[in-house]
């Protein structure tokens, strides 16, 4: 407290004589200084922190890694602490990523991040997995021959179809339906509108003449969007291929072994022969036979030729054949083998 003099003037009368009279006045100034202390409000929305996570929807028993990112604040001089499950795995100055184990399937592990920023904020990230998975299948639908072991090939111009079968489960572990699930569809990162939405399980497409590797991809969701699956193929488009097999006249097509490299007819004097094609659309198909790459007795619509020995000679004739599709023009594909006669040793 300080005091400031200050004084007032008046006139008295004595004895018949004025005088002036003087009167100090004290004034009290008080000057209070405030000192405010900087602290956070509760109030106040909390530091932004940014977490991905690779993958973003992680299958059983995967490794799953986590990075963070914040314009708000410097991490690189953060105190950041890492727990699973409620047991702390990391911590550290400036400890940005972590990497991890995922749980069983429909299993559910718990991500803790505690971060303390050098201004004395506490930011604390919670982050529950439950791993899901999702398979993808996907066939042509294209020629193949009976019991054939192999997979119906990508080939231009036809039909293809890809299904999602997930494995997302309920709270109660229990699998849910594929019917009662929301799926979104993408080609080569480009939502497919009309092949999403619930129950669609699988889709559909006819690839352009000219066809091109494509990237197929499917989210798959329950209701909530609380749980989430993922999964993702690569498709490259192939030439379709011709297969020759022997016919036995009682027995039939001899499927499980294929006529290739050089046929010895020494035992008999004939031999059916029957070419397959394979992976071509199922339809309108075109057959052309040849003997040493002339044309024999051509039948368009027959896949079946017979060829016989008709002397004593000997010797190798190539036989080749090659279809093609009256309706795909990039359908066409050409084989050969080499049919020895007689006694001589090719």
């Amino acid at each position: 407290m300080y005091k400031y003099p200050t004084k007032s003037v008046s006139y008295v009368t004595i004895n018949g004589m004025m005088y002036l009279k003087y009167t100090l006045i004290l004034f009290s100034l008080v000057v209070v200084f405030h000192t405010t202390n900087a602290q956070l409000s509760e109030g106040l929305p909390q530091t932004t922190i940014n977490i991905e996570m690779t993958p973003e929807t992680p299958g059983p028993n995967e490794e799953v890694y986590v990075s963070l990112t914040s314009y708000a604040t410097n991490l690189n001089s953060s105190n950041i602490t890492w727990s699973v499950n409620g047991k702390q795995q990391k911590s550290a100055i400036g400890e940005k990523t972590f990497k991890f184990l995922s749980g069983d399937f429909g299993s559910i592990t718990k991500l803790t991040i505690i971060i303390l920023t050098r201004e004395g904020e506490k930011i604390e990230k919670n982050i529950s997995i439950k791993p899901t998975s999702v398979d993808l299948i996907w066939e042509s639908d294209a020629t193949i021959p009976p019991f054939y072991r192999g997979k119906t090939l990508f080939v231009h111009q036809n039909r293809i179809t890809v299904t999602a079968i997930p494995h997302i489960t309920t709270a109660g572990q229990t699998e849910i339906s594929p019917k009662n699930l929301i799926y979104t569809w993408k080609k080569n990162g480009s939502v497919i509108e009309g092949a999403s939405g619930y129950g669609k399980s699988s889709y559909s497409y006819i690839s352009p003449l000219i066809s091109r590797p494509a990237t197929i991809t499917v989210d798959v969701s329950n209701l909530d969007n609380s749980d989430m699956g993922f999964s993702s193929i690569n498709l490259s488009p192939s030439s379709p291929l011709i297969m020759f097999y022997k016919k036995n006249p009682i027995t039939g097509i001899e499927f499980q072994r294929a006529l290739s490299g050089n046929i010895n007819l020494v035992d008999s004097k004939e031999i059916i022969v029957v070419g397959v094609p394979l992976f071509f659309g199922k339809s309108g198909l075109s057959y052309k036979w040849l003997i040493n790459g002339i044309p024999t007795n051509n039948n368009l619509e027959k896949n079946t030729q017979v060829f016989r020995q008709e002397s004593e000679t000997s010797g190798v004739s190539q036989i080749g054949l090659s279809v093609e599709s009256r309706s795909k023009i990039l359908q066409y594909a050409s084989g050969s083998f080499n049919l020895q006669f007689g006694d001589q040793t090719y």
